[in-house]
């Protein structure tokens, strides 16, 4: 028997059709947000701020959620840009250094999904078998430093090794040499002006992350490296708890 109470109730109360209100302001931000994916995927700069205000203006004129008093999704991003653009800054000046040196056979710069990782093979740090800094080493480190502190992202040194066996007294294993030498370069970094220790850590990861084949010398040469690794803001809050 059709019940015509429960058909004037869903059409005249309107309440069962509220959810597409909210369902309609989701769809909307869903679709800025993969549009501003896109815009920042461009290179020309003209083209993002365009769709930023006019995403702005939308939200602001009609959706519910543009009225929210939460931090915006817009500023959000710019201040992920913003980041993304001083590392890039930073990674041509590290490069510019290091170039300097004519270090660019033993040093490279590269930009990861977690920030700039500056790779030093160890020959240029250590001796074999050895954590402590070669002198001429400290020298080109204090500069890398001095360039570090133009940004205030938190540092992770990363130290690696081949796959050798190392059984002395001082390094039990691949995971004491690792450790120290990372360790050492922090202390190194932690001493140049204006870099807040705070800032600064280390990983020792031995022979369990090869970048080549620990079956020739040139890939053992290669594995043995330190890395200094100036993380994006978003990573360093996992990566060293340093979040809200």
């Amino acid at each position: 028997m059709w019940d015509e109470d429960k058909e004037e109730s869903g059409h005249d109360g309107g309440g069962m059709m509220r959810w597409l209100i909210t369902y309609a302001d989701l769809i909307t931000l869903l679709l800025a947000f993969f549009i501003v994916l896109y815009a920042m995927n461009r290179t020309q700069e003209m083209k993002f701020s365009q769709v930023t205000q006019a995403l702005a203006r939308q939200f602001d004129s009609k959706s519910i959620i543009g009225r929210s008093p939460g931090p915006s999704i817009i500023n959000g991003l710019s201040g992920t840009r913003q980041e993304q653009a001083s590392l890039n800054h930073l990674a041509q000046e590290l490069q510019h250094k290091i170039n300097q040196s004519n270090l660019a056979s033993k040093v490279s710069v590269a930009t990861t999904m977690r920030g700039v990782e500056v790779s030093l093979n160890a020959s240029l740090l250590f001796a074999s078998g050895s954590a402590r800094i070669a002198p001429q080493a400290k020298n080109l480190l204090f500069h890398l430093g001095i360039v570090l502190r133009s940004v205030p992202n938190d540092i992770e040194v990363a130290g690696y090794t081949d796959s050798t066996p190392i059984r002395t007294s001082k390094y039990p294993s691949n995971w004491q040499l690792s450790a120290q030498r990372a360790a050492n370069v922090v202390y190194l970094l932690a001493h140049v002006p204006r870099i807040n220790p705070s800032r600064l850590s280390i990983a020792a990861f031995g022979h369990y992350h090869p970048i080549a084949s620990n079956r020739t010398s040139q890939g053992r040469r290669q594995n043995r490296r330190v890395n200094i690794l100036i993380l994006r803001s978003d990573v360093a809050k996992v990566a060293i708890g340093n979040g809200p």
